[in-house]
């Protein structure tokens, strides 16, 4: 069993990611890494004075100070949740996807805030999350700053593609853990189903492109081997962009899972239209995941365009 690690910045977005985390920590019955990265090159204000190791040390204080105030706030103390306070220099991203992807210890989940500013880190989050879910190869949550129905179902998008059976693999464990509900949905749209088989030369109706749907929809439940009770597993099919079911359902879910990309990726994209809107606009946290068999070499910071989008591969410096 591997650690939760979250990254945390002191701003309220890492806030709300360290209540997720100890909450996940505490249901995964896993220890929870809490992860401040920095760059000793930078002096944060007249207070960050002294040498490496004296600054070091007060920011392992302060993230024990957040800790502390994250357990208050939710309830899980030292005796349920065991946590491990980092302090790692370098460049966020890359330092807390170098962390999480230990071979000799991998992270079950990596949780970043949205976005945010911390005063000791002037780590904002809104990229280096956006790095993080770019480039990792273990499933990383995004906490969004709103409030997820805490009763709500696990919601996966499928859309029949290896990723997404990984994903509603991944989904029925947290349901199992959880005790909740999944719901698999799975968005579907003429192009993206056509041409049905048998169908060349005529247009079917709308009514068999749903049925068609909903078979794929059964294969990838079984493909994943889901084995929910059947008032606990719900199958949704909806005529629907996949960027705009997926948003609109996570407004009653207590957490959206997604593939890292489906079958409407092109190879060069590293992060899937779907996820990526979805970790902008998603009313819930997302968890993202990739297939257990990817492996890469983590991205840093620098590999960012001005505009704070991820380089994509085969992109100039």
């Amino acid at each position: 069993m591997g650690d939760v690690v979250v990254g945390v910045d002191g701003s309220q977005w890492s806030q709300e990611a360290l209540d997720w985390a100890l909450h996940e920590a505490a249901a995964r019955r896993s220890r929870l890494t809490a992860v401040l990265a920095w760059d000793p090159s930078r002096h944060e204000g007249r207070e960050d004075t002294g040498d490496d190791d004296a600054r070091a040390e007060r920011r392992r204080t302060a993230v024990a100070g957040w800790v502390d105030a994250a357990r208050a706030r939710t309830g899980r103390g030292p005796d349920e949740v065991e946590t491990v306070v980092e302090e790692v220099r370098g460049r966020p991203s890359a330092s807390l996807l170098a962390l999480a992807e230990r071979d000799d210890a991998r992270a079950d989940v990596l949780v970043v805030g949205r976005c945010g500013r911390g005063r000791l880190s002037r780590a904002v989050l809104g990229s280096v999350s956006s790095a993080v879910v770019q480039h990792a190869t273990v499933p990383v949550t995004v906490v969004r700053g709103t409030r997820p129905e805490p009763s709500g179902p696990v919601v996966v998008g499928v859309d029949g593609s290896a990723t997404s059976v990984h994903a509603l693999r991944h989904a029925a464990d947290v349901a199992h853990r959880t005790g909740a509900v999944l719901e698999a949905l799975f968005c579907w749209q003429i192009v993206s189903l056509a041409p049905l088989p048998d169908s060349w030369g005529w247009a079917p109706p709308l009514d068999d492109y749903a049925a068609f749907a909903a078979t794929k929809l059964d294969a990838a439940i079984e493909a994943a081997g889901v084995d929910l009770p059947a008032e606990r597993l719900v199958r949704t099919v909806r005529h629907v962009h996949a960027a705009k079911g997926v948003i609109e359902a996570s407004s009653h879910a207590s957490r959206l899972v997604l593939g890292h990309r489906g079958v409407g990726g092109f190879d060069r994209l590293l992060l899937g239209s779907v996820s990526r809107h979805a970790v902008e606009y998603a009313h819930c946290p997302v968890t993202v995941v990739r297939p257990p068999e990817v492996r890469h070499a983590p991205a840093h910071d620098d590999d960012a365009r001005q505009d704070g989008t991820p380089r994509q591969v085969g992109d100039r410096p």
